[in-house]
């Protein structure tokens, strides 16, 4: 049979298949590939399978238009949001109003934009959306009717503890629920790559399941207990927000029970991941599906061996890697330590919301992983890593897969596992000490952010942070870029000036990323390895932010820099008058292209091969203006500006001679 014990390849194909479609065709080649391979292996009958599978997987997803009046309910909630399911499908809702699960509410909306990624690796909102299924986003402007109706998991909610750190626990074990009372802590969680043991999946249920089993055993049959248990968590799990790795849990524990005579367990697993594609093919966005299946399918590779922890460990590496960009030397170690805590804390979190009683000593247990979790985030050290590239991920996963193929091998297995942890370290390596220097902008909407960074990790510089007061550009923007590119720290933040737009990220910067200095006003020229830094003089004050702002003027690597701030044609004339000549190569382009400044007269002085502009896509002030692009264009200059291109940079290869502009984004 070319179904049974082969169902692996047809969700690796389903993978490969949607993967092709929606992120790059690039994979349609080793999708090819694959399928040769999966003949040769399965048999040509597997085409029919694969040609069923392309139909549902590849059919046109179209979005529809939300109609100004919605009507749904309420099916996920948030700090200042809901999520809503409608006739046209699930919407994300903006609203200061509070709401329960199912409550049914017709209101009047405003239609959102959705927030594509402005930065590499940066959070893109689309695709976030789609993993989930949310067709868009709109503002609640009136709400009309509201209706309030039974759900199991308000049930929950109300029997939850009036301390607002123990409700927020239980709302994270019980109802998949993050709040912001413990937004810190959850924080620490992933950093400390600990979080998984928090949010809802297969450990929970296997408690749940096991804690149902002994109490229905006490009055049924051993049999029907478990079924009965089943159901009960069936009924559970369909009464609570929808959480991916609680209904893969679930599935795998029904279907290989009722499938175990006919089907392995890779079968089941992956009967449930084409299903979950096939439901919605933009699912691999999602992390929860990506983390969940597939420590699930590292758990069954690795079932049969004594250090299956370690090994699952070392398979989500490049995982972790990829979302985090570093790695808790600890983690591990804290994993293993920490299980039988968390599930006690499982345990008496299920308890306390039944049994008043058990509050005070989970209470208790909530002091001490309190405290565990500070000590633990103290005490840890973490390895940067940039993004893994396809070739690092290609050869990790072949050095993993050889340990398992080798592994009642001692002789075989510690070549590979000499050639993983050398990897590991080479990549670490090459991840901080880069053998070239970048001079760019970082995307962060309308607002400047340029970076410097030096060979060899010898500086890593912001001049300005950018800022927007609707969300967090440091969280969402900055720091997954500098940390996407290996930049473990900052050495100096320079700013400009006090405009939001250049400096509102900053407290959130210095609070969540290592900077080791920021500076403010004039300095005195500095050397830093092959960069020159020196500050610009006026000869007089203007009496206002964007005139009196910092001018750098930057020599690295034989090309010249200057970085203009938000001055205007008046600053800029005096720059002029005081400095005659000035040789420049890359401009910074003031005020993001404002047609007030970039005069003719500054033009003629600086004479730039190159013209950085920081702006934002559609912005209300119509940055850059016209008459700029055209006085750049009119002198052959080479623009890259972040609306259009994204993040770039020049590069300088210290062993290389030449210049080479890189655009991140595209």
């Amino acid at each position: 049979m070319f179904v049974r014990y082969h169902l692996i390849y047809y969700a690796i194909f389903s993978l490969l298949l949607v993967i092709s479609e929606y992120v790059h065709p690039i994979f349609a080649l080793v999708l090819a590939i694959y399928v040769i391979f999966m003949i040769l292996r399965v048999g040509w009958k597997s085409l029919i399978i694969c040609v069923i599978l392309a139909v549902p997987l590849l059919r046109t997803i179209s979005t529809p238009s939300i109609p100004r009046e919605l009507h749904g309910y309420v099916v996920a909630k948030g700090t200042n949001n809901i999520v809503i399911k409608t006739d046209v499908g699930k919407i994300k809702v903006y609203t200061e109003k509070s709401f329960r699960y199912l409550d049914e509410i017709t209101f009047t909306s405003e239609a959102l934009e959705i927030r594509p990624s402005q930065n590499d690796n940066g959070f893109d909102e689309s695709h976030y959306l789609k993993g989930a299924h949310i067709i868009g986003k709109v503002a609640m402007k009136k709400l009309l009717r509201s209706q309030h109706h039974f759900s199991f998991a308000n049930v929950i909610e109300d029997h939850l503890s009036q301390n607002k750190t123990m409700r927020s626990y239980q709302r994270l074990f019980l109802l998949g629920m993050k709040d912001e009372e413990i937004k810190e802590d959850y924080a620490s969680m992933t950093s400390l790559s600990i979080v998984h043991m928090f949010a809802l999946s297969g450990m929970h249920i296997a408690i749940l399941y096991s804690l149902l089993s002994q109490a229905f055993g006490l009055i049924l049959p051993k049999n029907q207990a478990k079924w009965a248990a089943k159901i009960a968590i069936g009924f559970y799990v369909w009464s609570i927000p929808y959480n991916i790795s609680l209904h893969r849990a679930f599935g795998v524990l029904i279907l290989n029970d009722v499938l175990k005579k006919k089907f392995n367990s890779l079968d089941t697993l992956s009967m449930l991941v084409i299903g979950h594609l096939i439901y919605n093919p933009y699912v691999f966005y999602s992390t929860s599906f990506v983390f969940s299946y597939f420590v699930y399918l590292m758990v069954i590779l690795t079932a049969r061996y004594k250090y299956n922890t370690v090994l699952i460990y070392m398979s989500s590496l490049p995982l972790v890697m990829s979302m985090n960009y570093q790695v808790n030397i600890l983690s591990f170690l804290l994993a293993d330590l920490l299980m039988p805590f968390v599930e006690g804390f499982y345990v008496l979190t299920l308890g306390a919301t039944v049994f008043s009683i058990l509050k005070l000593p989970l209470s208790l247990m909530l002091y001490i992983f309190g405290n565990l979790l500070r000590m633990t985030q103290a005490l840890s050290r973490f390895l940067s890593f940039q993004k893994p590239t396809l070739l690092f991920i290609g050869l990790y996963y072949y050095a993993f897969l050889m340990i398992l193929y080798h592994l009642d091998d001692a002789h075989s297995i510690k070549k590979y596992i000499l050639f993983l942890t050398s990897l590991l370290i080479a990549f670490h390596i090459y991840s901080i000490y880069k053998p070239y220097s970048e001079v760019g902008m970082v995307n962060v909407g309308q607002g400047d952010c340029s970076y410097i960074r030096l060979p060899w990790n010898e500086g890593n510089f912001l001049i300005d942070t950018g800022g927007n007061r609707h969300y967090d550009v440091a969280t969402y923007n900055v720091i997954p870029f500098l940390r996407s590119k290996g930049i473990d720290h900052l050495d100096t933040v320079y700013i400009s000036h006090g405009d939001f737009d250049h400096c509102g990220a900053l407290d959130s910067l210095k609070l969540h990323y290592p900077v080791k200095k920021v500076i403010k006003t004039y300095q005195k020229p500095k050397t830093i390895g092959p960069m020159t830094i020196r500050f610009l003089k006026r000869t007089k004050t203007f009496g206002n932010e964007n005139d009196d702002c910092q001018v750098q003027y930057v020599t690295l690597h034989g090309l010249h820099y200057l970085f203009t701030g938000d001055i205007s044609a008046e600053a800029e004339s005096n720059l002029v008058d005081h400095y005659k000549t000035l040789d420049v190569d890359v401009l910074k382009v003031a005020h993001h292209g404002s047609r007030y400044s970039s005069s003719v007269k500054f033009f003629e002085m600086v004479s730039p091969k190159i013209a950085f502009i920081g702006v934002g896509k559609n912005n209300f002030y119509g940055h850059p203006g016209d008459i700029v692009i055209k006085r750049l264009n009119e002198r052959g200059v080479y623009i890259l500006r972040t609306d259009q291109d994204g993040n770039f940079c020049i590069r300088d290869y210290v062993f290389m001679s030449g210049h080479y502009v890189f655009k991140h984004s595209h």
